[in-house]
């Protein structure tokens, strides 16, 4: 399968008439389930069935049926065949078809290789396949692996902003293991709890090369004097300790240890700041509607249609300061990397414009 890539695919459909021949009871739930981890996941998905009946799918949110055959559907919906469509049959003569157009297709026969598709064991096994998060972790862990092998004594800090509370602890998370699966080493420095635009009238400074984000002037002197620049200078960084000053934040682990042939992820809500100008090699940034990150600062479910005041509250308060930071220190034109973050698991890397 050439230029297949999963991030690329927004349709799913099953041929359910030779996918679920025979389907007892029990695989009948199973394959329910395996179709709420793809709804979950932000696919679209459309199932196809001479005899099915659309209201056994409500529940799900992207859901839709077409009652017909495969074939006929596929030969009378030019759309079916486009390229962000990946198709799920036993059909060989159907396979051979869609080979034709986009070769975005799979099945368990061993013909399906031949045609020129994906074979799988298991159904399930599909989902380490179309797994969006995972996936847009692992394509920018292996840039980031290409620039460490390229330079391996060389240091790399990794700058990862994005709203409060919208989850980057996940994010970076998802991207440690990815980074950790290539045998990359890897340290992190969460700034969240002494970084953030609710610091920004506490503390004033007279050096204007820096922020007055910080919890205090104390904290930012030891995270970018005694930890980001000795690294960036190719030096290592021990500490038995936490100095007592951040003793009930959680930056990082203790003993912290950082050396240059290690990649630093340096994460918080507003870390493109004057301060780290010359010390953050590659900058990401976590994007997400108003909507969700209401939702998440709230703690609410973004999936459904809770009271609007919670957005408007965010606007005129967190989301106003963050957008405000956003655009005092022109991040969006410094950023390397942009994440669609409204769902966690399905969060993807946008194309740069």
């Amino acid at each position: 399968m050439q230029n297949f890539h999963p991030n690329l695919i927004r349709l799913l459909v099953f041929d359910l008439d030779s996918l679920t021949a025979n389907f007892k009871q029990e695989s009948w739930d199973n394959f329910r389930q395996f179709l709420l981890v793809l709804d979950d996941r932000d696919f679209e998905i459309l199932l196809i069935s001479e005899s099915i009946e659309a209201s056994e799918w409500e529940s799900f949110a992207k859901l839709s049926v077409l009652q017909s055959t495969a074939e006929n559907a596929f030969q009378n919906n030019p759309t079916l065949s486009a390229k962000d469509v990946f198709w799920f049959s036993e059909q060989p003569e159907l396979q051979k078809k869609i080979s034709r157009t986009s070769h975005n297709f799979a099945g368990s026969d061993g013909c399906t290789t031949q045609n020129g598709g994906l074979q799988y064991q298991h159904l399930h096994d599909i989902l380490q396949i179309f797994h969006p998060s995972r996936i847009s972790s692992g394509d920018l862990s292996a840039n980031l692996f290409k620039l460490k092998q390229h330079s391996q004594q060389v240091p790399l800090m990794l700058g990862i902003g994005g709203p409060d509370e919208c989850g980057h602890s996940f994010f970076v998370g998802e991207l440690t293991d990815a980074l950790e699966d290539q045998e990359l080493l890897v340290s992190i420095i969460d700034l969240s709890q002494v970084l953030g635009t609710e610091f920004q009238k506490r503390s004033v400074s007279s050096d204007k090369s820096s922020s007055s984000l910080w919890r205090s002037e104390e904290i930012r002197d030891w995270v970018v004097e005694e930890v980001l620049r000795p690294y960036s200078r190719g030096q290592q960084v021990y500490f038995e300790n936490p100095p007592q000053f951040i003793q009930e934040y959680e930056l990082c682990t203790f003993p912290f240890f950082l050396a240059p042939e290690m990649i630093l992820l340096i994460w918080g809500t507003t870390v493109f700041l004057p301060e780290f100008e010359k010390l953050i090699d590659v900058r990401v940034l976590l994007e997400l509607s108003a909507k969700t990150a209401a939702a998440r600062l709230f703690a609410l479910d973004d999936r459904e249609n809770f009271d609007q005041s919670f957005v408007e509250t965010y606007l005129q308060k967190e989301g106003k300061y963050y957008a405000n930071y956003l655009s005092d220190y022109d991040v969006p034109n410094k950023i390397d990397y942009r994440i669609n973050f409204e769902n966690f698991n399905a969060f993807r890397l946008k194309e740069k414009t």
